[in-house]
């Protein structure tokens, strides 16, 4: 079966759909979406219950659970394979859990994606991160991602902290050690994509 490709942007949303018809019809929604330039790409501070805990397999079979991650800082990262921006971030999200892995971990969500195209995307881009299917977008449903890429930050005890629903530069943040906080930092993108070297700017650290 052949199926639609979607428009290749940031910011894509999506409403509730049935699962028969949720290829074509997300690619209606999605050439509706707000563009680039009407969504700010910063994450931003939320006080929220903690999110619906889960349970997703990855493509090996694993069931993984949201609660084995609980004592770190958290990120949950949803995405989708036809998002360029969406598969642009996953190199950085890498690099992040190079710096922040002992106070830190990623979890990529992949959202109504079909399992060999997200088995493709891996193999053209490992990640050091587990990179659970959420096939029925049951999960996101629960979350409320209404927009592909979104990023929840949540704290030790999986309580949001932060959201961002849009890409983000990754390279740009670190997690404090003591409090397990998200700090701007120093670095910027890499120089190039192939080159993991880092350019450095004047400026001090500070809390998001």
């Amino acid at each position: 079966m052949t199926y639609p490709s979607a428009p290749e942007f940031r910011g894509a949303q999506f409403g509730d759909i049935g699962l028969a018809f949720r290829i074509a019809i997300l690619a209606t929604f999605f050439v509706l979406a707000f563009s680039s330039d009407s969504r700010a790409t910063e994450l931003k501070r939320i006080d929220e219950p903690a999110k619906p805990d889960f349970s997703l397999p990855g493509l090996d079979g694993t069931t993984v659970p949201l609660k084995a991650f609980k004592g770190h800082t958290v990120l949950v990262h949803f995405f989708a394979t036809w998002c360029a921006p969406c598969r642009e971030e996953l190199p950085a999200l890498a690099r992040f859990l190079d710096r922040s892995a002992a106070h830190a971990s990623v979890i990529a969500v992949s959202v109504t994606d079909v399992d060999q195209r997200v088995k493709r995307v891996l193999e053209q881009t490992p990640v050091n991160f587990p990179m659970l299917l959420d096939r029925e977008r049951t999960v996101a449903k629960s979350w409320n991602v209404s927009a592909l890429p979104t990023t929840y930050i949540l704290d030790a005890n999986l309580k949001p902290m932060l959201v961002v629903e849009a890409d983000f530069q990754w390279d740009t943040v670190d997690i404090e050690p003591a409090t397990g906080k998200l700090i701007k930092n120093k670095i910027r993108e890499p120089e190039t994509t192939s080159d993991y070297s880092h350019q450095e700017k004047r400026g001090s650290d500070h809390d998001l």
